[in-house]
């Protein structure tokens, strides 16, 4: 057999390695052009100015929180705002632990029930401070029993104090515990693809760092979302000179921008 190609084969070697270099051209270009579809469901809806008054009122609320804790306890608490982040309510439940101190609250004038969390490792830790435990980490989650629940709902009911509190200069609010519950499955505060503002805080105690989390519903906040940065700037927070101030630098860099749009519709 010749090793040598016939020019016949060359030909058609050479048409085969050029329409493959042109699938991958046009490859390339689809994935340059490729439209990504967005979903609406998905948007994110409280605007950055909500976030910063949320971050000043917890923030707040962290620093009533270490004085209380510290006082009660008699050991050394830390305690600061982690994040404040949007997401779906499912996501909040599918992360959160089985076993799980969960406070059902109402915060007038905010609408519909808010949620308390305390991670099992904050609760079983208070629980050691206040009766003499080794203050040890639980290597497995156990269930509450009916004492742990009444000594932690006195504690809970502390700390919704310390809520309005750190409420005030921006809205009064009255928060009220409306129940607990130690399974996540029976606290469907909304429905599980409904936007919601889950604020987590990081406690330490004595060494041993655990969670806390806020999860309030957009739905609740919503009604009040357009007077709470006028509300921020009263409070001295935010001053509305310096609010105008950028607002104008960030319209003069953006003014000569050109923008190329076009819509497409099926």
């Amino acid at each position: 057999m010749s090793d040598l190609l016939t020019q016949k084969e060359i030909d058609e070697l050479m048409a085969s390695i050029q329409s493959g270099a042109n699938v991958h051209s046009e490859n390339k270009t689809k994935n340059k052009n490729e439209i990504k579809p967005y979903d609406f469901k998905t948007a994110k809806r409280v605007p950055r100015d909500q976030i910063k008054t949320f971050n000043v009122i917890y923030e707040s609320f962290a620093r009533l929180l270490v004085t209380y804790l510290n006082s009660i306890l008699g050991v050394p608490c830390d305690v600061s705002v982690v994040s404040i982040e949007e997401q779906t309510y499912i996501e909040f439940t599918n992360a959160a632990s089985t076993v799980s101190v969960l406070s059902v609250i109402k915060m007038p004038p905010l609408k519909g029930s808010i949620l308390m969390r305390l991670s099992p490792e904050l609760a079983y830790c208070v629980l050691d401070c206040l009766l003499g435990g080794a203050q040890s980490p639980s290597k497995k989650h156990r269930m509450f029993t009916d004492i742990d629940l009444v000594i932690l709902e006195k504690i809970i009911r502390q700390i919704l104090l310390l809520n309005n509190d750190a409420w005030e200069k921006i809205l009064k609010v009255n928060t009220l515990l409306e129940g607990i519950e130690t399974n996540i499955s029976f606290t469907q505060i909304v429905p599980p693809n409904d936007t919601i503002l889950l604020i987590t805080l990081s406690i330490e105690i004595t060494g041993r760092e655990s969670l806390m989390n806020f999860c309030l519903p957009y739905t609740s906040v919503e009604p009040i979302s357009k007077s709470l940065k006028d509300r921020l700037i009263n409070s001295g927070s935010i001053t509305s000179e310096n609010s105008s101030e950028n607002t104008k630098n960030i319209l003069k860099k953006i003014e000569p921008t050109n923008i190329f749009l076009k819509a497409f519709f099926n």
